[in-house]
C-alpha cells in the first residue's frame, strides 16, 4: 500500500538548496499529495526564485512566509500545524532546505509499512554528499536517569534497526501519532526540538530506520574544530537540552544532577587552555543557558543570535 503523505520543507536563506530539496520531493517514485513550505523570512530572494522556476504555482506546494524567523522550532511547529489541517493523507515527512531525498525514498518507506505495522514513525539513512553516513541523526538512549543518547555505529546500517530518537531530516511520522501528541515546541528556536519530539513519538510506538531509504544532507562534513568554540548557539544547545530532560526524566535527583555538570563544566572552562581566549564567552554563555533552563525560560534570547555575540 503507498503512502499518502505530506511533506514539511523549513527554510531560511538558502534558496538554491531549497529548490533542490523541493524537486527531490516532487520527482519520487511516490509522489507527496502536499508539500508544506515555511519560509522563515528568507531575506534573500527565496520567493523570487520559487515563481522563477515555477513552483509557487504547484498546486501540490503550500508556500507559508513567516512575518519573522522563528528559528528550526518555530518553522516546525507551523509545519505541522498547516499538515494537520488534511485529512488526505496518513503520514508527515520532515526535512531542512538542505535534504535531499532519493528519488526511492518513500517507495522504501512505503514498503515497509506492513512488515512494521507497530512503528508509530519511520526514518531513513542520512548521508554526506560524498556518500559517508551521518551518524548524529539517529540515536539510542543508554541512561534513562539523565536521557543519554548514543548514536549508532555505520556497520548498524548494514539492516533496518529500532531507534530512540531522531532529527527531523527524513523523519516520517504517522498522522494519527501527532494528533495525539500535538504540535512540536515552538520556542526553542534551536536545538533539541526533535529530539524532544521524538521521544513523545517514542512514547506511542516504536520508531524504526529504513536504512534503504536514503536522504542526502548538504551540509560540510565536521572536521576538527578550528577557530571559535563559542557562538550563540551554545547558548541553546545546553539550554534546550536541559529543558528537554526535564520533561522526559522522572528521576528525582534529576537537577542535583544538572548542578552537578553545570559546576564540572565550569570548572573545565576555567583550568584547561580548551577555551583559550574564550573563557569569559564561554562562561556567559553556559551560564545563561543554564540560569535560563532551570527557570523553564524559552524563546529567541539576545544576545544570543548571529552578529550579537
Amino acid at each position: 500500500m503507498n503512502l499518502h503523505y505530506a511533506a514539511i520543507v523549513v527554510t531560511y536563506n538558502r534558496k538554491e538548496k531549497l529548490v533542490k530539496a523541493l524537486n527531490s520531493l516532487l520527482n519520487q517514485t511516490i509522489s507527496p499529495k502536499h508539500i508544506v513550505l515555511i519560509d522563515n523570512c528568507s531575506t534573500d530572494g527565496t520567493e523570487k526564485l520559487l515563481k522563477q522556476e515555477g513552483l509557487l504555482s504547484n498546486e501540490i506546494i503550500a508556500y507559508h512566509k513567516m512575518q519573522k524567523n522563528y528559528g528550526g522550532s518555530g518553522g516546525f511547529y507551523y509545519g505541522v500545524k498547516e499538515a494537520m489541517k488534511y485529512n488526505d493523507v496518513d503520514f508527515v515527512s520532515f526535512s531542512d532546505d538542505d535534504a535531499y531525498f532519493k528519488k526511492d525514498f518513500f517507495e522504501q518507506v512505503s514498503m515497509a509499512q506492513s512488515q512494521y505495522e507497530d512503528c508509530s514513525a519511520f526514518c531513513g539513512t542520512v548521508k554526506y554528499a560524498n556518500g559517508d553516513i551521518q551518524l548524529d541523526h539517529r540515536r539510542k538512549i543508554i541512561n534513562h536517569k539523565w536521557i543519554k543518547e548514543e548514536q549508532f555505529e555505520t556497520r548498524d546500517y548494514d539492516t533496518n534497526f529500532y531507534v530512540d530518537t531522531f532529527s527531523f531530516v527524513g523523519a516520517v511520522i504517522k498522522m494519527d501519532i501527532l494528533r495525539e501528541i500535538g504540535l512540536p515546541h515552538k520556542d526553542y528556536f534551536i536545538y533539541y526540538d526533535d529530539t524532544e519530539y521524538s521521544l513523545r513519538v517514542r512514547e506511542k510506538g516504536k520508531v524504526i530506520n529504513i536504512s534503504s531509504a536514503e536522504i542526502i544532507h548538504d551540509i560540510v562534513k565536521k572536521k576538527i574544530q578550528t577557530g571559535s568554540l563559542i557562538s550563540w548557539k551554545n547558548y541553546y544547545e545546553l539550554r534546550n537540552s536541559i529543558l528537554m530532560k526535564k520533561q522526559h526524566s522522572n528521576w528525582k535527583f534529576l537537577n542535583l544532577y544538572f548542578y552537578y555538570r553545570q559546576l564540572h563544566m565550569y570548572w573545565y572552562i576555567l583550568t584547561t587552555n580548551t577555551f583559550k581566549g574564550e573563557k569569559k564567552r564561554a562562561l556567559f554563555a553556559y551560564s545563561r543557558g543554564f540560569h535560563d533552563a532551570m527557570k523553564g525560560l524559552t524563546g529567541k534570547v539576545e544576545p544570543f543570535s548571529p552578529g550579537n555575540f
